[in-house]
């Protein structure tokens, strides 16, 4: 299930299916647009810097809807007593190098030296499987970028 299209009905759909699981992790691959671009201001919490950053990437505006079902996705995450982990990776994903250099965050996004959030493909999904096998993140998110 893409659990972020679907938003708060999905996320407890999701979360209630776990309640006979209690102990099966759940890992979500979510968006960059519920990370804190500065204290307290979350992308996704305001359509004007849904729209710029969407513009920026060159995506339809019309991803916002997911950008907001994915905010929507975690905060009922946050409001569970599962065992979940969110992952958000860095704002710019494309295919590239398999670095192994990355860095790992929490709620606001890993910057590189020109004040970018970016990863290649390959490291996210490095972080991710890393995150899979030693868990640091149980009942929280995190983030991965250069």
């Amino acid at each position: 299930m893409h659990i972020g299209a679907t938003g708060t009905i999905g996320s407890r759909v999701v979360t209630e299916a776990l309640e006979s699981h209690p102990r099966t992790r759940l890992i979500v691959i979510g968006g960059a647009g519920s990370l804190e671009i500065e204290p307290g201001v979350v992308r996704a919490d305001h359509e004007e810097l849904i729209h710029a950053s969407l513009d920026g990437l060159g995506l339809p505006r019309q991803y916002a809807a997911a950008v907001r079902g994915h905010r929507e996705a975690l905060n009922v995450l946050r409001a569970s007593n599962r065992l979940w982990t969110y992952f958000s990776p860095a704002e710019q994903i494309a295919p590239g190098k398999r670095t192994g250099r990355f860095r790992i965050g929490g709620d606001q996004p890993v910057l590189n030296a020109d004040g970018l959030s970016r990863i290649s493909a390959e490291d996210a999904a490095v972080a991710l499987v890393d995150e899979a096998e030693l868990p640091r993140f149980v009942q929280r998110r995190f983030t991965a970028g250069y």
